[in-house]
């Protein structure tokens, strides 16, 4: 199963191949324009695949988080705004500001571990700001880390500090973050609701200007043939969403 897109650019079309992986799925019938079709297309090209190579057993996709980070710039913005209101109204001491400000700040998505690895990171109060500023700028895959003392700009810097915090919003985006109790991102709630599961993350996957719209961060999801239909059904009935080891790992404990 692909971790990235160089793996997908090195894959091969071969009699032994025992994994596809599905990177973009489209309807190119204009008359079926809106209509819901992912299911039939997904079982349609998994049964022309398996005749044509016998050996597959596993079908993925490789696919991004587009508004990712979109939603992670609009929770920042909100947690800069609601804190410089409460600083309006109650002076802060330097001591306590960080215990203060977590108070307009979801508590299961920012950590004060998280926090504070940030302005470690940064060597700055004003982190979260910083990790906004960051994540706008490509340059930061090859920065290192205001923490990293050899300072030699190599993506072992910057990027691998940044690794476990934006792996496990990401995870919560996917996972956590819902619209009308249904995942909010919507690649994940078309593989969803075609039957897939949720099956890994995968960090600096897409190192595009594109990829890095989703902080670089790609998902695997996995369509397990014995299970599609029951995923299917149970997400319909009880918006249920499987979700595996390697995906919820990177989850804080609720």
């Amino acid at each position: 199963m692909p971790k990235s897109m160089s793996d997908l650019q090195q894959a091969t079309e071969s009699g032994d191949a025992t994994c596809a992986t599905f990177y973009s799925i489209t309807n190119t019938e204009q008359g079926l324009s809106g209509v819901d079709l992912g299911n039939h297309l997904i079982k349609s090209v998994v049964q022309v695949l398996q005749n044509e190579f016998p050996k597959l057993h596993t079908f993925c996709t490789l696919s991004p988080i587009p508004m990712f980070r979109k939603w992670l710039e609009g929770k920042i913005v909100r947690y800069h705004e609601g804190f410089h209101s409460e600083q309006k109204e109650k002076d802060v001491s330097e001591d306590n500001k960080l215990d203060v400000s977590l108070k307009f700040v979801d508590k299961s998505l920012f950590q004060p571990t998280d926090l504070q690895r940030l302005q470690r990171v940064f060597s700055s109060e004003s982190c979260l700001l910083d990790l906004l500023r960051t994540l706008k700028s490509p340059s930061w895959l090859t920065r290192a880390s205001g923490s990293n003392e050899d300072g030699d700009g190599g993506a072992s810097g910057l990027a691998v500090e940044l690794e476990p915090l934006l792996m496990k919003l990401a995870a919560y985006y996917l996972t956590i973050e819902k619209h009308h109790g249904r995942p909010f991102c919507p690649v994940a709630k078309f593989h969803i609701r075609n039957g897939a599961e949720m099956h890994r993350l995968n960090y600096m996957a897409d190192t595009s200007s594109n990829g890095m719209k989703s902080c670089g961060i790609m998902i695997n999801y996995r369509y397990s043939l014995d299970e599609i239909e029951e995923n299917r059904v149970q997400y319909e009935i009880n918006s249920d969403v499987v979700v595996k080891d390697e995906v919820k790992c990177w989850l804080i404990e609720q």
